[in-house]
């Protein structure tokens, strides 16, 4: 339930906000505050903080000009604060993040009376490795934690991109740049700041001799005091497909709210699907039944491997059907699932 302190806070901060802007209060705005507040406010979880209510999501959808971020913004942070959680507002495009960030937020900090630190969270992808900018400005060409694939794509590096790595390093040094890509002052080629980012595989977090001036994680370390943290749709579902708390803070922390909810399928669909090739895989199956009578003569001398081998003709003929023998001329046909009645 949402008590009455809370409530005031909610209210009196609208109202605030109203009053310093100069805007009049609207019928829906305050609708989709009020659900939303009496949506976050009814979770209940026990004492190990596993949700135990059913009612835990409240999906919205108004026109243009209604006031939807200033409600969100308004009801969710408040009772966020409140049960000591972190806000996590996830757009889809950078339009509305930037909105957000550069309007929305310090509107609501300014006038609201809130009292609340947030922060923008970017991948990995978008900061600076010091560790590759050591090795591109010693010229080391050698980097162990480059995959075999990118180290043969490598080229001499010319004139201009040795220039950008020394002016990096002196801003970087100097502390007047963070390190993040956007806050430089030009843009940056791709295929140049390829050879200065990293990813999470390649990534050797606390292993390595910059971790401590490493540009993501004092990033992450400002994160870690946001009350609203802004990202978008793919890096929070990135967030979740790595087991969450790996960029952003752990989602038991956190409320999210998904800003330009319906864009949110297609990209659960693109971090969460998985895919494979039927008729391929059929097909080389087919092939492997070809060959097991030239293995079994080849390496049959081994008592262990010829009871592998044995066992091969029933794996495959179990796992043709499954993968959808049908797809196939001839191929068996698949049994239906156990529920199709």
């Amino acid at each position: 339930m949402l008590d009455e302190a809370l409530k005031g806070e909610i209210q009196t901060a609208y109202r605030r906000v109203l009053e310093a802007q100069g805007l009049t209060p609207r019928y829906g705005q305050r609708l989709m505050i009020a659900e939303i507040a009496r949506t976050l406010s009814g979770i209940e979880a026990d004492e190990s903080g596993k949700r135990t209510s059913d009612e835990h999501v409240c999906v919205l959808e108004a026109g243009t000009g209604t006031g939807k971020t200033l409600a969100y913004l308004l009801a969710a942070l408040p009772v966020a604060k409140a049960r000591g959680k972190r806000l996590v507002i996830a757009t889809a495009t950078v339009a509305l993040q930037e909105q957000v960030l550069h309007q929305d937020l310090p509107a609501l900090k300014a006038h609201s009376g809130l009292d609340f630190h947030y922060a923008l969270a970017k991948g990995r992808g978008r900061y600076l490795c010091v560790a590759r900018l050591e090795q591109e400005l010693d010229g080391v060409t050698g980097n162990p934690t480059l995959s075999m694939f990118e180290q043969s794509l490598v080229q001499e590096s010319g004139d201009n991109f040795q220039a950008l790595v020394r002016d990096m390093a002196e801003a970087y040094g100097s502390g007047s740049w963070e390190g993040d890509r956007e806050s430089w002052s030009e843009s940056i080629d791709d295929a140049d700041w390829r050879r200065l980012t990293i990813d999470h595989r390649q990534c050797t977090n606390r292993r390595c001799g910059h971790f401590a001036a490493c540009a993501f994680f004092r990033a992450r370390r400002d994160l870690e005091t946001a009350d609203v943290v802004v990202a978008n749709h793919d890096l929070v579902l990135a967030d979740l497909s790595l087991g969450g708390g790996v960029v952003l803070p752990p989602p038991g922390d956190c409320i999210y709210v998904f800003d330009e909810g319906h864009h949110l399928p297609d990209k659960a669909l693109n971090h969460f699907a998985h895919r494979v090739g039927v008729g391929s895989s059929l097909r080389w199956l087919g092939s492997l039944k070809k060959s097991l009578t030239e293995l079994n003569q080849a390496l049959a001398i081994q008592p262990t491997v010829a009871r592998l081998l044995g066992t091969l003709p029933e794996a495959i003929a179990a796992l043709e059907p499954r993968l959808g023998g049908g797809l196939l001329p001839g191929a068996p046909a698949c049994r239906p699932p156990p529920w199709a009645g």
